[in-house]
């Protein structure tokens, strides 16, 4: 499924700023230098990776997909288009990469055990594994049951990924939370053991979140609101149809599609869904086959609603199109439960 993806890094102006500071910061806690490697797995069109150039280290991208890796590529990113593996450690070399990174791929792959033993192996003896990615607590407590997709094999705790990350004898030895990316993301950083100093309070908070936010009870009240939010959502959007209101959506991504067909959320609901990556438009939303279009759309005849199924993004989003809301048009905001926001961005809860 990642021979060719219709995801690029760069089209966000939060995930650049939150790469500009992810290097920032990796750099200057390991005094990256010319002769330092990163190596990015899943790299896509280099974001990253170009971030890590500029601070002076030498970089390498990883990418199966041939449509996006030619973006990192062409900005002069040297890639390696295929899978990671045991292949790819052979071809960087034993010990030879002082920063590893995994931004939002270690949730898709099947073989962890795997994955982690090549990580150790490419891995400098003080060099450090840093990935991202949605944090367990955070889907149950927001009630983002969209993010469960085809791509995403495991939805993690650190607790359990700490033994597994021993078992490669790697430690987990930081964790850093940031709550804007994605709907909540954490960062585990990790590194061969005994090689750095484990920063036990910060592990300690989140394994206690992990054990009382959850657990089964936890998974069993996910499950409920996921009912009652497809009735709340849909008959939200079913009045505002009976009142003559024109209703898009606002952003294709993966998650897009679990929301719609979900809720059976189709073309006599929404007009059209407009996008900004080019390989999206002029394609449908998969089952419900409401059209993908430019953002050129919206703007030329605006809708009275938008609703915002790439909700992750919401605050660069709702920023960017101050034009459409002091037109009138307000978004309607899937999650942690349907909220509308008008021009002035206060919330309308009950409509």
């Amino acid at each position: 499924m990642y021979d060719e993806y219709a995801f690029l890094t760069g089209t966000a102006q939060t995930s650049l700023l939150h790469f500009d500071e992810y290097a920032d910061q990796l750099t200057n806690r390991l005094s990256l230098g010319s002769r330092d490697l990163v190596v990015d797995i899943g790299s896509n069109d280099g974001t990253l990776l170009q971030a890590f150039k500029s601070h002076g280290a030498r970089v390498l991208g990883i990418e199966p997909a041939q449509n996006v890796a030619k973006h990192a590529i062409a900005a002069g990113i040297e890639t390696l288009v295929e899978y990671f593996g045991p292949g790819t450690v052979n071809a960087i070399g034993l010990g030879n990469a002082k920063v590893v990174t995994a931004n939002n791929v270690v949730s898709h792959v099947a073989d962890l055990s795997g994955f982690l033993d090549s990580v150790a192996r490419v891995l400098n003896p003080s060099g450090i594994f840093a990935f991202e990615v949605p944090w367990v607590v955070d889907v149950l407590r927001h009630h983002s049951f969209d993010i469960v997709y085809h791509e995403h094999l495991s939805y993690f705790g650190f607790k359990p990924l700490s033994r597994l990350l021993q078992k490669h004898k790697l430690d987990l030895i930081d964790l850093q939370y940031f709550p804007n990316i994605h709907g909540g993301t954490l960062r585990g950083l990790a590194a061969h053991s005994k090689s750095y100093p484990t920063r036990e309070a910060s592990l300690n908070r989140i394994f206690s979140d992990e054990e009382s936010q959850a657990d089964l009870l936890s998974l069993q009240k996910f499950a409920t609101f996921v009912l009652e939010y497809r009735t709340k959502l849909v008959s939200m959007l079913r009045n505002l149809k009976r009142d003559g209101k024109r209703i898009v959506g606002y952003g294709a991504p993966a998650k897009a599609t679990i929301l719609l067909n979900f809720c059976s959320i189709d073309r006599s609901i929404l007009d059209y869904v407009t996008d900004t990556t080019p390989l999206k438009q002029g394609k449908f939303i998969p089952g419900v086959r409401v059209p993908v279009v430019p953002p050129v759309r919206m703007h030329e005849s605006p809708p009275d609603y938008a609703l915002l199924l790439a909700w992750n993004f919401k605050d660069e989003i709702i920023q960017k199109e101050q034009g459409f809301l002091r037109s009138g048009g307000k978004f309607i905001l899937p999650f942690p439960e349907p909220t509308i926001v008008g021009p002035d961005q206060s919330a309308e809860k009950n409509y």
